[in-house]
C-alpha cells in the first residue's frame, strides 16, 4: 500500500510542529505575603499621593507603592521566598477596592529568578481575584489567576494568603 504524498507531508509537518513548539504546564502555588505599614520598622507599603488624610488606605484617588515579602508560611518568621512589588490606586468611590499592578518576584526555591505579572482589583476585607498577564523565567508566557485575602492583621502589619493558579506557561 502506497502512502500518498500530501498525506505523508501533512503528517511530517504536524509532527514537527508538536516538537518545535514549547509544551505548556499548569502550576499551583500557595504562600503568604507580609506587609508592614506606617509605624512599623522597615515599612514595605507607603502611599505617595494621599488626597484623603483621614483614610490613606481607603481614600478615592490615593496612590500607593509596595515591596512586600513573600513568606512560605503564616508565621512572619517563615522563610522568605520572594517579593511582591507593585502599585495601587484607590479607584472605588466607596473606598472598598483598588486597582493594583503586581510583580511576584521569586528569590528562592524552585522558581528563583522567575516572576509573575498580575493586574486586577483588590477588595478590602474580601477575596480578591486578579489576572496573571505574563511572567519571566520559568513563567514565561504565563496566564492564570490569583486569589488572595487578608488572614492576619496587627497594628502595623497585614498577612495575606495567596493562591496562585498559573494555567499556562512554558518551561
Amino acid at each position: 500500500m502506497a502512502v500518498s504524498s500530501p498525506s505523508f507531508l501533512l503528517f511530517i509537518i504536524l509532527s514537527l510542529a508538536v516538537v518545535a513548539f514549547p509544551q505548556h504546564r499548569s502550576t499551583h502555588l500557595h504562600f503568604y505575603v507580609l506587609s508592614r505599614f506606617f509605624g512599623s520598622p522597615n515599612p514595605t507599603v507607603t502611599f505617595s499621593v494621599i488626597l484623603h488624610l483621614e483614610s490613606p488606605m481607603e481614600g478615592f484617588g490615593n496612590l500607593g507603592v509596595f515591596d512586600d515579602i513573600i513568606i512560605a508560611g503564616l508565621d512572619p518568621s517563615s522563610p522568605v521566598i520572594g517579593r511582591v512589588q507593585g502599585s495601587t490606586a484607590n479607584t472605588d468611590l466607596t473606598g472598598h477596592s483598588s486597582t493594583s499592578t503586581i510583580n511576584l518576584v521569586f528569590t528562592a526555591g524552585e522558581y528563583n529568578g522567575s516572576s509573575l505579572m498580575v493586574l486586577g482589583r483588590f477588595l478590602m476585607g474580601g477575596m480578591s481575584d486578579r489576572s496573571i498577564i505574563g511572567g519571566t523565567g520559568l513563567f514565561r508566557l504565563a496566564r492564570g489567576y490569583i486569589l488572595s485575602q487578608v488572614v492576619n492583621v496587627t497594628g502595623t502589619t497585614v498577612i495575606f494568603e495567596f493562591d496562585v493558579y498559573v494555567t499556562d506557561h512554558e518551561y
